[in-house]
């Protein structure tokens, strides 16, 4: 039982070291994380993947390249660049599973980056994040993993204070 709560204690030390070091490369590095919430990227970017995407000078993107952009402001969209306009500093885009060209020209300011790289499904966990019920349900498991943590530790710390006054009572019949 002692070893299920030692490997229980390092994957928590574990885990908690690896989101701050992840949070802390974002941080300094600039890049962010965006969800694929629609099928206009597949083959190459499913729904419900989650995309990296590096900051990145709009001057030095290629066509072919895939970039994310914001749309009125709000929107963020990704689609993979299928022509440049040096000259009006805009970008022609399309979705790799779209038939024709998005409508409207993207501004070279609207760039927010290109994507990296993509890993699949770990998307859907930012979307639920970005709802209330997940971020309630993510606090609450937060607290039952700390919860169930704290407890375990003072299980420990109990069975070992019992085991030292068994052994100090052992050891004082003896003499």
């Amino acid at each position: 039982m002692r070893i299920v709560k030692n490997i229980f204690s390092a994957v928590i030390y574990v885990l908690i070291i690896a989101v701050g070091v992840l949070a802390a490369i974002f941080l300094i590095s600039g890049v962010k994380l965006f969800c694929v919430q629609t099928g206009s990227m597949e083959p190459s970017y499913p729904v419900g993947s989650m995309i990296v995407v590096e900051s990145v000078d709009a001057g030095q993107l290629d066509v072919g390249d895939v970039v994310t952009y914001s749309m009125n402001g709000s929107t963020v969209v990704t689609h993979r660049i299928v022509g440049i306009d040096k000259e009006n500093r805009t970008l022609t885009t399309k979705g790799d599973n779209n038939n024709v060209e998005d409508v409207a020209a993207v501004k070279f300011e609207n760039v927010i980056g290109r994507v990296v790289f993509c890993v699949p499904y770990v998307g859907y966990t930012g979307m639920i994040l970005n709802t209330n019920f997940g971020r309630i349900m993510a606090i609450v498991v937060l607290f039952g993993i700390i919860g169930a943590f704290c407890i375990t530790r003072m299980n420990r710390r109990m069975k070992d204070d019992e085991d030292n006054e068994d052994e100090t009572t052992k050891n004082d019949r003896q003499k």
